[in-house]
């Protein structure tokens, strides 16, 4: 079990945004020591992965809003799935909110590649241009 401060910095989010993320409904409530408001935070490894996956979204540009569309039915690889009502219906909404986020990753993709494309071409005319004003001013000497 980790506690919000080494789940910080496994993940390299804040306990602000952890905690900020729980308030909006992104996370589901931790596991709590002693009692359920003031108790001590605690998270598992699977908390841990879906922080990551969460954090992971986040980080490619996916909206709040959509990552807590996403996590409204919180983690469903627990052992805790016969809490969800619409099973079958949570999982095509996840599918669809997932095949948007590639969609835009591919863009994004792209986009990069034609950015890296375009540098390298740069790169090589400018290596260029030294090479020859490199020769030129061995020739001058």
């Amino acid at each position: 079990m980790y506690s919000i401060s080494e789940i910080s910095k496994l993940t390299g989010i804040t306990a602000y945004t952890l905690r900020y993320y729980e308030k909006i409904g992104i996370l589901p409530n931790p596991t709590r020591l002693n009692d359920k408001l003031n108790g001590v935070r605690r998270y598992d490894e699977q908390d841990l992965r879906f922080i990551r996956f969460i954090y992971g979204l986040k980080q490619t540009g996916m909206k709040l809003k959509d990552i807590a569309l996403f996590a409204e039915d919180g983690c469903l690889l627990t052992d805790d799935n016969q809490e969800i009502k619409d099973m079958e219906g949570t999982l095509h909404k996840r599918i669809e909110i997932l095949d948007k986020h590639i969609d835009l990753l591919k863009l994004q993709i792209d986009q990069l590649e034609n950015v890296k494309a375009l540098a390298h071409e740069k790169k090589a005319i400018y290596s260029t241009m030294l090479d020859e004003q490199t020769c030129k001013s061995t020739k001058e000497v």
